[in-house]
């Protein structure tokens, strides 16, 4: 999704490196049991390089180029398949295959192109394909396009669901078991409140089931049910508080190899406690505070 409408033959550690949802999605911290689980407790050096960001190059506040610049992140996408000009400097573009109409040999052979150039080194799966709103396929349809993807010939990350144990994603990752695919790493998108520790929970009910790297390609504080920003029950010091509590974990778990942060319209009813970005291209305290967690200081325009 975009921001304005919303690889196997080895896995190696260098892996470290919107989407519109609506009341029916499945409730973060509800449902699946995450009892009984294997808690991986092995932690990541003090300075990461997970923290990516995440802008439709359709933007309109600041610039998509700029803002991830500002945001000072390692690693960016746009929910696009050909890599974006003008690009960051010092920061890696990951291609996305959004949905089966970005499935072309022309994509495939330019991306084939970049990857040999190493100028793209991961690709990213379908956009919440379990949703008529967003890429919108059955799993038949993304197993039958799943090989060409496989032919870029670099790391390929999993299509991202709405929540990653919906029954879309089951059926999926049995069938890449049974017919000898390839996924190499889960995208997760996971839209919560401010409860972090079920969040941690089911990235680990995710990975006691997969045991395959988790990148969180989006993930913010939404409340789904509101009408307007002043009836959100959430406030921007309420995801401030969460992702101040999140991040560190994230960046403590082995298994999480990249996050980015979905930043919300700042004028969204649902989503606007969770902008980095303010309606004047400024970075919000939200994103100031994301900018200067793990900051990529060598990013440059």
């Amino acid at each position: 999704m975009t921001r304005n409408q919303w690889l196997s033959a080895a896995i190696t550690l260098s892996l470290f490196g919107a989407c519109h949802k609506t009341a029916s999605s499945p409730v973060p911290g509800k449902g699946d049991s995450t009892t009984n689980m294997i808690t991986d407790t092995t932690t990541t050096p003090v300075t990461s390089a997970k923290k990516g960001a995440d802008f439709s190059t359709n933007m309109t506040d600041g610039t998509w180029n700029g803002d991830v610049v500002s945001l000072e992140a390692f690693w960016y996408y746009t929910w696009g398949t050909p890599m974006p000009s003008p690009s960051p400097q010092n920061c890696e573009f990951v291609s996305m295959f959004w949905g089966a109409g970005n499935v072309t040999s022309q994509n495939i052979a330019a991306v084939q192109q970049l990857a040999a150039q190493g100028a793209v080194k991961y690709v990213l799966g379908f956009n919440e394909p379990d949703q008529s709103g967003q890429s919108n396929m059955t799993v038949s349809q993304a197993l039958a396009l799943w090989p060409q993807l496989q032919s870029i010939g670099v790391p390929l990350g999993s299509p991202a669901v709405s929540w990653p144990t919906v029954q879309w994603f089951t059926d999926f990752m049995d069938s890449v078991a049974a017919e000898h695919l390839r996924v190499d790493f889960i995208c997760v998108h996971m839209y919560v409140g401010t409860d972090d520790v079920s969040f941690v929970q089911t990235l680990q009910q995710v990975y006691n089931q997969y045991h395959l790297p988790i990148w969180v390609t989006e993930f913010a504080t939404a409340d789904w049910n509101a009408t307007t920003p002043a009836s959100n029950m959430y406030t921007a010091a309420d995801a401030m508080g969460f992702m101040q509590r999140l991040l560190p974990q994230l960046d403590s778990l082995s298994y999480v190899h990249r996050y980015s942060w979905f930043s919300g319209d700042p004028t969204s009813a649902q989503l606007w406690p969770s902008a980095l970005i303010a309606a004047n291209g400024s970075l919000t305290p939200l994103g100031s505070w994301y900018a200067n967690y793990q900051p990529n200081k060598a990013i440059k325009q």
